[in-house]
């Protein structure tokens, strides 16, 4: 299938599904009027009652503080807590041993080996072939000529890297690992789930992990990402907008429950001088209703958890995915001492979507096999007509700090007297 295929031609109900009525709504700066406390101190229309500028100030400090949300502690009685995503991606966690034979080609010289073994040619040939890309010149030139032909539509040679399907598969290796983190999406128990490793739990879903964990640029650990993972969000801080996640007391819900909103904001992550994200800085959210979910979780014991939602989508990034598209969606974090919250969302993703960034990116190793691996370890969402599934399922590492969170168009200002005329 040709990439503009996988990337273009979704129309709105497949990238951004719709949601609850309370799911769009905006976020709007507060009128003067709708607050008893200001409203003796500003007239109808905003302007003041004969009041001096200190007691101006004081009435837009009040308005203020009603349109930014800040990171209260819920132990100390507040109701909302805000937070920037401060790292998100996928979680690979793997182990010695667990993939048997080693891991995949990591460079150049192996992937090519490989591609030319998967286009028919002998172990003689490929080594002799080999031999001659490794002098340069000529024998360089004739193994780019045959890897040119490595995806041919209607006899033709075509980009193997728009065009993966006309690609032979490179029967890149599988994870043939036990344990691994992740949730149950599905509820069912099958021969490729996994026991969490944090948890102990049965019944993982995690083939993204599986299909990819072999190529050594996505291997990673709980402690230490991956090098993919750490390189691709090195690169998204800073050229897209941040997460924000709020956390809000449920009304007249059950002990724990709160109302949990993850959106983005019109704002890009600030960091400090050594690259780290900074903690308590402010971020405006956007209102755009195509990157807002809401739902209902439970806060114990420092733990927050989502069960099982049908749906999260938010616009993200083409270096990684332009949208991230989850479907029975989960969540779980622990918060530390700090304030800090660190743990793993996860859900069945569109894995063609996932190849339009690996597609375009040389540190993914051999891009056409990762099209065959996630093709083949898919588990969700089949095609009506041929059965092939397109989703596969994932987790991602999810880690956010406090941080203080003001509403569309509101400005945060610093209240000063004005100077004695003389």
């Amino acid at each position: 299938m040709p990439l503009s295929e996988i990337t273009h031609g979704y129309d709105a109900s497949r990238l951004f599904h719709s949601r609850r009525k309370a799911s769009r709504r905006s976020l709007v700066p507060v009128p003067w009027s709708a607050i008893p406390e200001v409203a003796g101190v500003w007239g109808r229309n905003g302007g003041s009652r004969g009041r001096t500028s200190l007691q101006r100030g004081a009435a837009l400090g009040m308005v203020l503080s009603l349109l930014v949300v800040s990171p209260t502690s819920f132990a100390a009685g507040g109701q909302t807590r805000t937070f920037v995503v401060s790292f998100l991606a996928q979680q690979f966690t793997n182990n010695p041993g667990d993939c048997p034979g080693g891991v995949n080609p990591e460079d150049e010289r192996g992937q090519i080996a490989v591609a030319l073994r998967t286009m028919g040619h002998s172990s003689a040939e490929v080594r002799r072939l080999m031999a001659g890309w490794d002098q340069g010149g000529d024998g360089e030139r004739k193994v780019n000529e045959i890897l040119e032909r490595r995806a041919l539509i209607n006899g033709e040679p075509v980009n193997p890297m728009t065009h993966p399907e006309a690609v032979p598969d490179p029967q890149l290796k599988f994870v043939e690992a036990k344990q691994t983190v992740g949730f149950d999406l599905d509820g069912k128990p099958s021969a490729d789930d996994f026991v969490d490793l944090l948890t102990g739990k049965p019944g993982i879903d995690n083939q993204l992990f599986r299909a990819l964990g072999c190529n050594q640029n996505f291997r990673g650990t709980w402690t230490s990402p991956s090098a993919y993972g750490e390189w691709v969000w090195v690169q998204l801080r800073d050229s897209q907008p941040a997460w924000l996640m709020t956390i809000t007391d449920a009304p007249a819900g059950k002990p724990g429950e709160v109302i949990v909103r993850i959106q983005r904001s019109l704002d890009h992550l600030r960091s400090n001088m050594d690259g780290s994200p900074r903690w308590h800085a402010t971020y405006r959210a956007d209102p755009d209703p195509r990157s807002i979910n809401e739902y209902r979780g439970y806060l114990r014991d420092g733990e927050l958890t989502i069960s099982r939602q049908p749906r999260f989508s938010i616009l993200w990034n083409g270096l990684s995915a332009p949208v991230l598209n989850l479907s029975q969606f989960q969540l779980r974090l622990k918060q530390d001492a700090r304030g800090q919250w660190d743990g793993l969302i996860g859900g069945f993703q569109p894995w063609r979507e996932l190849y339009f960034a690996f597609s375009h990116n040389g540190i993914v190793g051999d891009r056409p096999g990762l099209w065959h691996a996630m093709k083949k370890a898919a588990d969700a969402e089949p095609d009506p007509t041929t059965g092939q599934n397109l989703a596969i399922s994932a987790a991602y590492r999810f880690t956010a700090i406090p941080a203080f969170v003001t509403a569309p168009g509101s400005q945060v200002r610093t209240a000063m007297r004005e100077r004695p005329k003389s």
